[in-house]
């Protein structure tokens, strides 16, 4: 699959735009136990940082989508970017906990916009036969953020201090926004549709799976992702340093996952690679359990139990992301918000339950963990039920 010169520089600055979202929001899980610490306030408190940053995506890119329809995509991500990087900066002087989350929510709202267009974009330009591939590179790129992010923080976090993450933010934020300036709108102003947009894909059971499904494999990602912090930092006593390198190995994991799909996809389908996806996911997350149960918590029990669910998640995102934006017809910009919206929304609650249930055990974290992918997986379940029933209709 050749790609030609403006085709290959769409790619890399979407994909750059893709990861920008996921790397600010999990960027700062290092420096959690550091600002409990330093602006006195109870680790829930803390978590807010995270969670209503990941929440306010939701409402957020249900703005973006229906604009993107409307007016073009290159506008409403120009502004996304922008308020990315005026985010960043207020955070670097926040001087006490309310700032920073109210910096923290002006990252979220800019990746609410990088999150809905750079996929819509990437469906304007390379259409349905191609999309599924395409979208496994951007979501490969949306880890490459997560799986550098905790080792570069965690390293700043204990030599530089927190504050030196969100300068590292702003500046990456200037650069994005410079090399916005090489692409192209791919889909031109079209007045109305927003209100039938959403009545049309919110009466659409097929798009509907396909959208709680990835929605809720990502909060079941933001229960490991806000809880290991506090398991591997505060319990097992690791440093954050640590705890960054054992994640970007971990997320290692599921870009392995993402690539395998490229190859997975033309062979199983869309619906099969997800149903092998979750399948692995939900099943090594009762060898956790068991692990767990045996020898007790320890990074290497951590490591053996998460990374095959890694790999899954990798195999199943790329998949049901394709299946909801090809599902929603003319509709992409809004079925995009919509699929967003509520991976932050399931991302947000993830974040905030296992920040609330958290004891000195790694039992809460993974037994959040493990709802998220029996609910993921029952949605799956249910699709290729009603493929199959279809399927027994048409030949009858």
């Amino acid at each position: 699959m050749l790609l030609t010169r403006s085709e290959r520089m769409l790619v890399f600055v979407l994909a750059l735009i893709t990861m920008s979202g996921p790397m600010s929001l999990t960027i700062l899980f290092p420096a959690l136990p550091v600002l409990e610490v330093e602006f006195g306030v109870s680790r829930a408190m803390v978590q807010v940082t995270t969670s209503l940053a990941t929440l306010i995506i939701a409402p957020g890119v249900l703005i973006y989508g229906p604009l993107a329809d409307r007016f073009g995509r290159r506008r409403p991500l120009l502004a996304a970017l922008l308020m990315m990087g005026a985010g960043s900066l207020v955070c670097v002087f926040a001087q006490n906990i309310e700032t920073l989350i109210a910096g923290r929510c002006m990252q979220g709202l800019g990746a609410a916009g990088c999150l809905t267009l750079a996929r819509v974009m990437l469906k304007d330009a390379f259409g349905q036969k191609r999309l599924p591939r395409m979208l496994a590179i951007l979501t490969m790129a949306m880890m490459i953020g997560p799986m550098v992010a905790p080792a570069l923080s965690g390293y700043m976090t204990d030599t530089l201090g927190w504050r030196s993450i969100f300068v590292f933010l702003t500046i990456f934020f200037i650069l994005l926004i410079g090399l916005f300036w090489r692409i192209e709108e791919t889909h031109g102003a079209r007045p109305g549709g927003g209100r039938r947009a959403f009545r049309t894909l919110l009466t659409n059971p097929r798009f509907l799976r396909y959208s709680f499904a990835t929605g809720m494999i990502v909060g079941a990602y933001y229960c490991f992702g806000a809880g290991a912090p506090h398991v591997i930092e505060t319990m097992l006593g690791h440093s954050a340093s640590t705890y960054g390198v054992w994640t970007m190995a971990l997320s290692s994991f599921y870009f392995l996952g993402t690539m395998s799909s490229i190859w997975l996809g033309p062979r199983l389908g869309v619906n099969g690679s997800m149903m092998l996806g979750m399948t692995i996911t939900t099943v090594t997350t009762f060898l956790l359990l068991a692990l767990l149960y045996v020898f007790g918590a320890s990074l290497t029990v951590l490591f053996i139990g998460m990374a095959p669910w890694a790999f899954g998640s990798g195999v199943f995102m790329p998949n049901s992301q394709a299946g909801s934006l090809t599902s929603a017809g003319r509709h992409a910009g809004t079925a995009s918000a919509i699929t967003a919206a509520l991976q932050h929304a399931f991302g947000a609650l993830g974040m905030q339950l296992v920040g609330s249930v958290l004891t000195d055990s790694a039992y809460p974290m993974v037994y959040c963990v493990l709802g998220f992918s029996v609910l993921t997986l029952g949605c799956v379940a249910i699709r290729a039920g009603s493929l199959r029933r279809a399927v027994r209709r048409a030949g009858a």
